[in-house]
């Protein structure tokens, strides 16, 4: 997890009352925290004043939010693998049968591997800065 400390649940994976909390602490919502875990809005347009908040919040001084090397991750993969589960729910819920339950589930395995290679990176690229 981002910056995660002996499981504190600081940025990724933090629970909606931890996001709530965090997201006081930097001057934002909750949900623009949960966006930035999931990816669906990225740290980078993040205002410099709740950038700064972050960094101390989370007792971060050489923006390893930012500096992490992330070049194997494609960001776009998540997003066209959660609209294409969107989809595929959408027309399961019209057809209502196999060959629609079948593409849904492998949509879904798709996109659960997607999310957990992209942890696995960002966890590479944090610990590389150790």
């Amino acid at each position: 997890m981002i910056g995660e400390p002996e499981g504190e649940h600081l940025i990724q994976g933090a629970v909606p009352a931890a996001q709530a909390e965090l997201a006081r602490a930097i001057g934002t919502t909750q949900s623009h925290v949960s966006e930035y875990e999931s990816g669906a809005r990225r740290i980078e347009t993040m205002p410099a004043g709740e950038f700064v908040r972050l960094k101390a919040v989370l007792d971060v001084t050489d923006a390893p939010l930012l500096d992490a090397d992330l070049s194997g991750i494609d960001p776009d993969a998540i997003a066209t693998a959660e609209n294409r589960v969107a989809r595929l729910r959408r027309r399961l819920r019209r057809r209502r049968d196999r060959a629609s339950f079948d593409l849904l589930v492998e949509a879904e395995l798709d996109l659960a591997r997607r999310m957990d290679e992209r942890e696995e990176a960002v966890a590479r690229a944090m610990g590389s800065r150790a």
